[in-house]
């Protein structure tokens, strides 16, 4: 499968946190974990005999996990999960099982699609998206439920809602993200590409502008020249030239070796206004 983008996921805010869980502390990817054929069916009958006990269900959850055989992890997570309902971990890495299985379909689909592009593979990608959607709907949420605190989930929750066709209450929930410090450059530059996507032009200019400009904190350097980036794009493409000279300038400003931007910028100040 192809790396994680925070398109297709956008669930863990901190990157290394799946390894935490996964790899027992070491934030460092380790390589996939041979396991002897006697220790898979030493730790498969110790389910069956029901222990009272977590550790031999994490223990062969995270096997699985870690050999991207998603549905085994999946099927021994519900068994602990039936058995210890209110174990951390174990929801923690039922939830993750989940979402990389529906990933997994969804990449498939697209494959196959990209492959031989008809009706009878489009419908399939349309279906896998709306589920690959609706898990991740579903895990931000009960995230949240169990930790309030944990508000960054608000942002993969919005990309859900607006997947799902509920722009409405994602543009309401980054509007609200919005306010907070840590989270309010990547809110709005969120915020932005939706509004555009329903044809709010001045409202996303205003959010792309908001989350290219912060100070107090000032946006990751990713965040300020992605927002700069649609920000232009989208000046340019409706002919606000001012507003595009603007974007682009300040483009220039961080990217002075972008011959493109350079060539953009040119052409705009020849430009009427």
């Amino acid at each position: 499968m192809p790396p994680l983008t925070p398109n297709d996921l956008l669930i863990r805010h901190n990157p290394v946190e799946m390894g935490r869980w996964v790899d027992g502390g070491d934030a460092t990817p380790q390589a996939t974990r041979l396991v002897s054929l006697e220790r898979f069916q030493l730790l498969e009958q110790a389910l069956r005999d029901n222990p009272i006990h977590s550790e031999p269900y994490l223990e062969l959850a995270k096997i699985y996990l870690q050999n991207s055989r998603w549905v085994d992890a999946k099927r021994v997570l519900d068994l602990a999960c039936n058995r210890f309902p209110d174990h951390e971990e174990i929801q923690f890495l039922r939830e993750e099982a989940q979402l990389a299985r529906a990933l997994q379909l969804h990449w498939e689909a697209q494959k196959e699609y990209k492959a031989e592009p008809t009706r009878l593979t489009e419908e399939p990608l349309q279906r896998a998206g709306v589920e690959l959607n609706v898990v991740r709907e579903r895990v931000c949420r009960a995230r949240l439920a169990r930790h309030p605190a944990d508000t960054y989930l608000n942002l993969p929750l919005a990309v859900a809602l607006h997947n799902l066709g509920n722009s409405d209450a994602a543009i309401r929930l980054l509007a609200t993200t919005s306010q907070e410090a840590k989270l309010r450059a990547e809110a709005c530059l969120q915020l932005g590409g939706i509004l555009e996507s329903g044809q709010r032009i001045p409202e996303a200019l205003s959010a792309y502008r908001k989350a290219a400009m912060f100070r107090v904190p000032p946006p990751s350097a990713e965040v300020r020249a992605g927002a700069l980036r649609a920000a232009a794009q989208l000046a340019e493409r409706h002919n606000l030239v001012d507003s595009a000279r603007r974007y682009l300038a300040m483009l220039v400003e961080i990217e002075p070796e972008n011959k493109d931007y350079q060539a953009r910028l040119q052409q705009l100040k020849n430009a009427p206004l």
